[in-house]
Protein backbone atom coordinates (compact mmCIF):
# COMPACT_ATOMS: atom_id res chain seq x y z
CA UNK A 1 0.00 0.00 0.00
CA UNK A 2 3.05 2.45 0.39
CA UNK A 3 4.10 2.52 -3.04
CA UNK A 4 0.23 2.60 -3.94
CA UNK A 5 0.43 5.84 -1.93
CA UNK A 6 3.76 7.06 -4.02
CA UNK A 7 2.33 5.96 -7.23
CA UNK A 8 -1.16 7.85 -6.95
CA UNK A 9 0.96 10.98 -5.46
CA UNK A 10 3.09 11.05 -8.94
CA UNK A 11 -0.27 10.71 -10.58
CA UNK A 12 -1.85 13.59 -8.61
CA UNK A 13 1.22 15.63 -9.96
CA UNK A 14 1.17 14.51 -13.18
CA UNK A 15 -2.62 15.00 -13.20
CA UNK A 16 -2.35 18.41 -11.79
CA UNK A 17 0.26 19.62 -14.40
CA UNK A 18 -1.41 18.51 -17.37
CA UNK A 19 -4.39 20.04 -16.04
CA UNK A 20 -3.16 23.27 -16.45
CA UNK A 21 -2.24 22.85 -19.77
CA UNK A 22 -5.41 21.68 -20.47
CA UNK A 23 -7.29 24.92 -18.86
CA UNK A 24 -4.93 27.12 -20.58
CA UNK A 25 -5.21 25.73 -24.04
CA UNK A 26 -9.48 25.88 -23.40
CA UNK A 27 -8.92 29.57 -21.97
CA UNK A 28 -7.02 30.95 -24.65
CA UNK A 29 -8.82 28.86 -27.61
CA UNK A 30 -6.25 26.53 -28.46
CA UNK A 31 -7.54 22.83 -29.71
CA UNK A 32 -6.66 19.97 -27.21
CA UNK A 33 -6.91 16.94 -29.57
CA UNK A 34 -6.12 14.12 -26.31
CA UNK A 35 -5.82 14.64 -22.66
CA UNK A 36 -3.91 11.40 -21.16
CA UNK A 37 -2.67 10.55 -17.82
CA UNK A 38 -0.29 7.53 -17.54
CA UNK A 39 1.66 6.31 -21.03
CA UNK A 40 1.02 3.06 -22.72
CA UNK A 41 -1.85 1.00 -23.87
CA UNK A 42 -5.36 2.94 -23.03
CA UNK A 43 -7.14 1.45 -20.12
CA UNK A 44 -10.74 3.58 -20.44
CA UNK A 45 -12.00 7.06 -21.75
CA UNK A 46 -14.53 9.50 -23.26
CA UNK A 47 -14.88 11.96 -25.60
CA UNK A 48 -15.97 15.24 -24.79
CA UNK A 49 -16.45 17.93 -27.90
CA UNK A 50 -12.80 17.84 -29.96
CA UNK A 51 -10.85 16.61 -26.73
CA UNK A 52 -10.30 12.83 -26.14
CA UNK A 53 -9.87 12.19 -22.25
CA UNK A 54 -8.09 8.71 -21.53
CA UNK A 55 -6.39 7.01 -18.38
CA UNK A 56 -3.40 4.54 -19.52
CA UNK A 57 -1.99 1.55 -18.07
CA UNK A 58 1.67 2.99 -16.47
CA UNK A 59 1.32 5.77 -14.39
CA UNK A 60 4.51 7.01 -15.45
CA UNK A 61 3.28 10.51 -17.13
CA UNK A 62 0.68 12.02 -19.36
CA UNK A 63 0.18 14.49 -22.29
CA UNK A 64 -1.89 16.94 -23.15
CA UNK A 65 -1.43 16.81 -27.13
CA UNK A 66 -2.38 19.97 -28.96
CA UNK A 67 -0.23 19.12 -32.32
CA UNK A 68 2.52 21.58 -31.08
CA UNK A 69 5.52 19.70 -33.14
CA UNK A 70 3.40 19.89 -36.70
CA UNK A 71 1.99 22.72 -39.07
CA UNK A 72 -1.28 22.87 -39.81
CA UNK A 73 -3.73 25.28 -41.20
CA UNK A 74 -6.36 25.16 -38.45
CA UNK A 75 -6.72 28.78 -36.75
CA UNK A 76 -6.76 27.21 -33.28
CA UNK A 77 -4.08 24.82 -33.46
CA UNK A 78 -1.32 25.37 -31.31
CA UNK A 79 1.26 27.10 -33.61
CA UNK A 80 -1.07 29.40 -35.50
CA UNK A 81 -2.02 31.01 -32.08
CA UNK A 82 -0.31 34.46 -31.16
CA UNK A 83 2.91 34.33 -28.66
CA UNK A 84 1.44 35.13 -25.46
CA UNK A 85 -1.78 32.67 -25.95
CA UNK A 86 1.56 30.11 -26.30
CA UNK A 87 3.28 31.38 -23.37
CA UNK A 88 0.24 31.08 -20.77
CA UNK A 89 0.14 27.29 -21.83
CA UNK A 90 3.33 26.40 -21.62
CA UNK A 91 3.64 27.73 -18.45
CA UNK A 92 0.98 26.55 -16.74
CA UNK A 93 1.36 23.30 -16.23
CA UNK A 94 4.66 24.60 -13.98
CA UNK A 95 2.28 26.84 -12.01
CA UNK A 96 -0.53 24.05 -11.42
CA UNK A 97 2.63 22.16 -9.92
CA UNK A 98 3.65 25.48 -8.11
CA UNK A 99 0.36 26.30 -6.44
CA UNK A 100 -0.19 22.64 -5.55
CA UNK A 101 2.86 22.83 -4.10
CA UNK A 102 2.21 25.78 -1.77
CA UNK A 103 -1.10 24.25 -0.68
CA UNK A 104 0.19 21.63 0.66
CA UNK A 105 2.75 23.49 2.40
CA UNK A 106 0.19 25.96 4.30
CA UNK A 107 -1.79 22.82 4.94
CA UNK A 108 1.35 21.80 6.67
CA UNK A 109 2.02 24.93 8.26
CA UNK A 110 -1.72 25.50 9.63
CA UNK A 111 -1.92 23.42 12.13
CA UNK A 112 1.07 25.28 14.11
CA UNK A 113 0.98 27.87 16.51
CA UNK A 114 4.75 29.01 16.05
CA UNK A 115 7.97 28.73 14.36
CA UNK A 116 11.14 29.66 14.76
CA UNK A 117 11.97 33.23 13.82
CA UNK A 118 15.51 34.60 12.95
CA UNK A 119 16.15 36.39 16.01
CA UNK A 120 18.90 35.26 18.49
CA UNK A 121 17.79 34.27 21.89
CA UNK A 122 20.47 33.45 23.17
CA UNK A 123 24.32 32.04 23.73
CA UNK A 124 24.68 28.49 25.29
CA UNK A 125 26.74 28.84 28.23
CA UNK A 126 30.12 27.63 26.50
CA UNK A 127 29.68 31.12 24.51
CA UNK A 128 29.87 34.13 26.82
CA UNK A 129 28.11 37.90 25.52
CA UNK A 130 28.83 37.15 21.90
CA UNK A 131 29.33 35.15 18.91
CA UNK A 132 31.67 36.17 15.86
CA UNK A 133 30.13 39.73 16.41
CA UNK A 134 27.03 38.43 16.60
CA UNK A 135 24.28 39.77 19.92
CA UNK A 136 21.17 39.03 21.24
CA UNK A 137 18.56 40.38 19.45
CA UNK A 138 20.06 40.33 16.18
CA UNK A 139 17.47 39.30 13.83
CA UNK A 140 19.59 37.12 10.53
CA UNK A 141 18.97 38.82 6.89
CA UNK A 142 21.16 37.13 5.23
CA UNK A 143 24.46 34.74 5.18
CA UNK A 144 26.89 35.31 2.74
CA UNK A 145 24.36 36.97 -0.36
CA UNK A 146 21.67 34.04 0.57
CA UNK A 147 18.45 35.11 2.31
CA UNK A 148 17.24 33.46 5.79
CA UNK A 149 13.77 32.10 4.56
CA UNK A 150 13.09 29.65 7.43
CA UNK A 151 15.45 30.55 9.90
CA UNK A 152 14.99 26.90 11.48
CA UNK A 153 16.51 25.27 8.91
CA UNK A 154 18.58 28.37 6.66
CA UNK A 155 20.89 28.99 9.44
CA UNK A 156 22.61 26.09 10.17
CA UNK A 157 22.24 24.67 6.22
CA UNK A 158 23.79 28.00 5.42
CA UNK A 159 26.58 28.23 7.58
CA UNK A 160 27.63 24.41 6.69
CA UNK A 161 27.37 25.22 2.92
CA UNK A 162 29.70 27.94 3.45
CA UNK A 163 33.01 28.75 5.66
CA UNK A 164 34.13 30.52 8.11
CA UNK A 165 34.10 33.34 8.29
CA UNK A 166 30.79 34.60 6.65
CA UNK A 167 29.53 37.61 5.70
CA UNK A 168 26.47 37.92 7.67
CA UNK A 169 23.74 40.74 7.07
CA UNK A 170 21.62 41.29 10.53
CA UNK A 171 19.02 43.67 11.64
CA UNK A 172 20.20 45.81 15.02
CA UNK A 173 18.17 48.13 16.80
CA UNK A 174 15.99 48.98 14.00
CA UNK A 175 19.08 48.85 11.10
CA UNK A 176 21.06 46.75 8.93
CA UNK A 177 24.65 46.01 9.71
CA UNK A 178 26.91 43.45 7.84
CA UNK A 179 29.17 41.40 10.25
CA UNK A 180 31.90 38.94 9.44
CA UNK A 181 31.55 36.35 11.71
CA UNK A 182 33.78 33.62 12.37
CA UNK A 183 31.10 31.11 14.03
CA UNK A 184 32.74 27.68 14.94
CA UNK A 185 31.33 24.38 14.49
CA UNK A 186 31.12 22.27 17.63
CA UNK A 187 29.57 20.90 20.89
CA UNK A 188 27.55 23.11 22.98
CA UNK A 189 24.63 22.86 25.84
CA UNK A 190 21.04 23.71 24.43
CA UNK A 191 18.34 25.42 27.21
CA UNK A 192 17.66 21.96 28.24
CA UNK A 193 21.27 21.09 29.39
CA UNK A 194 21.38 18.57 26.17
CA UNK A 195 24.36 18.65 23.82
CA UNK A 196 24.12 19.26 20.26
CA UNK A 197 26.04 19.93 17.24
CA UNK A 198 25.73 23.56 16.30
CA UNK A 199 27.52 26.90 15.81
CA UNK A 200 26.77 28.27 18.86
CA UNK A 201 23.46 30.57 18.16
CA UNK A 202 19.77 29.73 19.69
CA UNK A 203 16.76 31.39 17.86
CA UNK A 204 13.36 32.82 19.34
CA UNK A 205 10.08 31.15 18.38
CA UNK A 206 7.13 33.52 17.31
CA UNK A 207 3.65 32.98 17.56
CA UNK A 208 2.02 33.04 13.87
CA UNK A 209 -1.57 34.11 12.86
CA UNK A 210 -3.08 33.27 9.13
CA UNK A 211 -1.40 35.94 7.52
CA UNK A 212 1.86 34.61 9.01
CA UNK A 213 0.93 31.30 7.86
CA UNK A 214 0.69 32.45 4.20
CA UNK A 215 3.84 34.46 4.63
CA UNK A 216 5.80 31.84 6.09
CA UNK A 217 4.32 28.67 3.28
CA UNK A 218 5.71 31.54 0.88
CA UNK A 219 9.28 31.88 2.40
CA UNK A 220 9.20 27.75 2.83
CA UNK A 221 8.65 27.47 -0.82
CA UNK A 222 11.05 30.13 -1.99
CA UNK A 223 13.20 27.97 0.26
CA UNK A 224 12.60 25.14 -1.61
CA UNK A 225 13.21 27.03 -5.05
CA UNK A 226 16.79 27.70 -3.74
CA UNK A 227 17.37 23.78 -2.90
CA UNK A 228 16.78 23.07 -5.98
CA UNK A 229 19.31 25.85 -7.41
CA UNK A 230 21.96 24.61 -4.88
CA UNK A 231 21.47 20.95 -6.20
CA UNK A 232 21.64 22.11 -10.05
CA UNK A 233 24.94 24.48 -9.06
CA UNK A 234 26.29 21.38 -7.04
CA UNK A 235 25.65 18.94 -9.65
CA UNK A 236 27.02 20.94 -12.85
CA UNK A 237 30.29 22.53 -10.66
CA UNK A 238 31.55 18.44 -9.78
CA UNK A 239 30.67 19.00 -6.07
CA UNK A 240 28.01 16.33 -6.11
CA UNK A 241 28.21 13.34 -8.38
CA UNK A 242 25.76 12.45 -11.32
CA UNK A 243 25.45 8.79 -9.47
CA UNK A 244 24.02 10.72 -6.67
CA UNK A 245 20.42 12.29 -9.01
CA UNK A 246 17.18 10.37 -8.05
CA UNK A 247 14.63 9.00 -10.68
CA UNK A 248 11.00 7.84 -10.06
CA UNK A 249 11.92 4.52 -8.54
CA UNK A 250 14.44 6.31 -5.49
CA UNK A 251 11.78 8.95 -4.70
CA UNK A 252 8.85 6.42 -4.53
CA UNK A 253 11.12 4.47 -2.50
CA UNK A 254 11.30 7.55 0.03
CA UNK A 255 7.98 8.47 -0.33
CA UNK A 256 6.84 5.31 0.71
CA UNK A 257 9.22 4.57 3.07
CA UNK A 258 7.45 7.74 4.78
CA UNK A 259 4.13 5.87 4.45
CA UNK A 260 5.25 2.94 5.80
CA UNK A 261 6.55 4.70 9.04
CA UNK A 262 3.31 6.72 9.21
CA UNK A 263 5.22 9.85 8.98
CA UNK A 264 2.20 11.66 7.04
CA UNK A 265 3.72 15.06 7.74
CA UNK A 266 7.19 14.04 5.95
CA UNK A 267 5.11 12.32 3.32
CA UNK A 268 2.97 15.15 2.37
CA UNK A 269 6.20 17.51 2.89
CA UNK A 270 8.12 15.14 0.18
CA UNK A 271 5.00 15.46 -2.17
CA UNK A 272 5.10 19.61 -1.50
CA UNK A 273 8.81 19.52 -2.34
CA UNK A 274 8.62 17.04 -5.42
CA UNK A 275 5.46 19.84 -6.68
CA UNK A 276 7.96 22.84 -6.55
CA UNK A 277 10.90 20.54 -7.97
CA UNK A 278 8.71 19.59 -10.73
CA UNK A 279 7.55 23.27 -11.53
CA UNK A 280 11.22 24.62 -11.54
CA UNK A 281 12.95 21.83 -13.66
CA UNK A 282 9.93 21.82 -16.22
CA UNK A 283 10.93 25.67 -17.02
CA UNK A 284 14.52 24.73 -17.38
CA UNK A 285 15.36 25.44 -21.40
CA UNK A 286 16.09 22.27 -22.52
CA UNK A 287 14.59 20.53 -24.78
CA UNK A 288 11.68 18.38 -24.27
CA UNK A 289 10.79 20.75 -21.65
CA UNK A 290 8.22 23.40 -21.27
CA UNK A 291 11.38 25.55 -20.45
CA UNK A 292 12.60 24.29 -23.84
CA UNK A 293 9.28 25.56 -25.80
CA UNK A 294 9.25 28.85 -24.24
CA UNK A 295 13.31 29.53 -25.10
CA UNK A 296 12.38 28.13 -29.10
CA UNK A 297 9.03 31.30 -28.27
CA UNK A 298 11.25 33.79 -27.29
CA UNK A 299 13.69 33.11 -30.18
CA UNK A 300 10.78 33.30 -32.58
CA UNK A 301 9.88 36.75 -30.92
CA UNK A 302 13.51 38.39 -31.43
CA UNK A 303 12.95 36.68 -35.44
CA UNK A 304 10.25 38.72 -35.64
CA UNK A 305 11.57 41.71 -34.35
CA UNK A 306 14.04 41.38 -37.59
CA UNK A 307 10.90 40.74 -39.67
CA UNK A 308 12.84 36.70 -40.27
CA UNK A 309 10.13 33.73 -40.31
CA UNK A 310 9.79 31.99 -37.52
CA UNK A 311 11.70 28.48 -37.38
CA UNK A 312 9.36 25.37 -39.08
CA UNK A 313 7.96 23.68 -36.56
CA UNK A 314 9.10 20.50 -37.89
CA UNK A 315 13.18 20.87 -37.49
CA UNK A 316 12.13 22.53 -33.67
CA UNK A 317 10.23 18.92 -33.20
CA UNK A 318 13.45 17.44 -34.61
CA UNK A 319 15.12 19.41 -31.74
CA UNK A 320 12.83 18.56 -28.70
CA UNK A 321 12.80 14.98 -30.18
CA UNK A 322 16.84 14.96 -29.40
CA UNK A 323 16.23 16.58 -26.25
CA UNK A 324 13.31 14.01 -25.51
CA UNK A 325 15.68 10.86 -26.14
CA UNK A 326 18.55 12.54 -24.04
CA UNK A 327 16.54 12.59 -21.39
CA UNK A 328 15.30 9.27 -21.28
CA UNK A 329 18.84 7.92 -21.43
CA UNK A 330 19.17 10.25 -18.40
CA UNK A 331 15.99 8.38 -16.98
CA UNK A 332 17.96 4.95 -17.23
CA UNK A 333 20.92 5.98 -15.90
CA UNK A 334 19.38 7.05 -12.60
CA UNK A 335 16.84 4.33 -12.71
CA UNK A 336 19.85 2.30 -12.64
CA UNK A 337 21.49 3.84 -9.79
CA UNK A 338 18.15 3.83 -7.87
CA UNK A 339 17.70 0.17 -8.08
CA UNK A 340 21.51 -0.46 -7.25
CA UNK A 341 20.85 1.47 -4.17
CA UNK A 342 17.98 -0.21 -3.11
CA UNK A 343 19.63 -4.02 -3.55
CA UNK A 344 22.36 -2.41 -1.66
Amino acid sequence: MTVVYAVIAFGVLIFVHELGHLLAAKAVKIRVNDFSIGMGPRLCGFKMGETSYSLRLFPIGGSCSMDEDESSDDPRSFNNRPRLARLLVLVAGSAMNLLLGVIIIFCLIAPSGAVTDGVISAFPPEIEGSNGGLEVGDRIISINGERVYVAGSDVSMLLSRYSAPYDIVVERKGEKMKIDADLKLGQYTDQSGEKYTGYGIMLSVRELDFWGKLEYTLRYSANYVRMIRFSLVDLFSGKVGADQLSGPVGITATISRAADQKQFGVFFNLVGFIAINLAVMNLLPLPALDGGRVLFLAIEAVMALFGRKRLDPKYENYIHLAGLGLLLLLMVFVTYNDIVRLIS
